[in-house]
């Protein structure tokens, strides 16, 4: 597993610009996916995936905490 992979917990939440993750410390992750939508929107989630950028997660796999 390389540096720049993670999997992080919180909300997911829909903006005008497209998916983001707020977690229970309250750092927010833009998250980028191949899905236009997602189940998920509103729920509690896992995101796993590879850091795009400083605030930027690039999702491989998303679902349910």
């Amino acid at each position: 597993m390389s540096a720049g992979r993670i999997r992080v917990s919180g909300t997911l939440s829909r903006g005008r610009r497209g998916m983001f993750l707020t977690t229970t410390d309250e750092v927010v992750w833009i998250i980028e996916s191949d899905e236009p939508e997602c189940e998920f929107v509103g729920l509690a989630v896992i995101v796993e995936g590879v850091v795009a950028g400083r605030d930027r997660l690039r999702a491989d796999w998303i679902g349910p905490l």
